[in-house]
């Protein structure tokens, strides 16, 4: 690889990073969403739960690509404050399956929210056209760093290798 395409890399790397620290930080100075502040670990765990309707732990750990332990800790805080619920799993006694609380769902669309008119904004002068290239786009690159076994959307039973 030459030096003109590693400082691209390099450039995009950091253009990435303090794209999404920018949103993070951008919200996050809005102050408290309904009374609870989120973290980044935060909005991510209410988030792959959101969109999998109930997971056990260990699959939101998977789904993070985070160690268990990790999770477990957030999704502690997160059940303290309200957001999330715990429930047996019906399958399997000894574990248990993570759901969001009612006001787990309304904090998480705050959250989205906030970030989707942060996005408005900076959006707002660019061309429709400008805006689908750029989704096109980063859809590609998310694509090529994901492998191919995690393309598929996740389920509990995709997880579990049950039908």
């Amino acid at each position: 690889m030459g030096s003109t395409q590693e400082q691209v890399l390099h450039e995009l790397e950091a253009a990435l990073r303090a794209a999404s620290k920018r949103v993070y930080a951008t919200t996050s100075r809005q102050g408290s969403i309904r009374g609870h502040r989120i973290d980044r670990a935060g909005y991510a765990a209410l988030s792959v739960i959101d969109e999998n309707t109930e997971l056990r732990l260990s699959e939101v750990a998977s789904c993070l690509e985070l160690d268990l332990s990790t999770v477990s800790r957030q999704v502690r805080q997160l059940e303290d404050a309200g957001l999330v619920r715990r429930r047996p799993d019906p399958l399997d006694g000894r574990a248990s399956l993570l759901t969001l609380s009612p006001e787990g769902r309304r904090v998480l669309a705050a959250v989205r929210a906030a970030r989707v008119d942060l996005l408005a904004h900076a959006l707002r002068e660019w061309r429709s056209a400008d805006r689908a290239e750029l989704l096109r786009l980063l859809q590609r690159l998310l694509d090529d760093l994901t492998p191919a076994e995690a393309r598929t959307p996740l389920t509990r039973t995709s997880l579990r290798g049950t039908a």
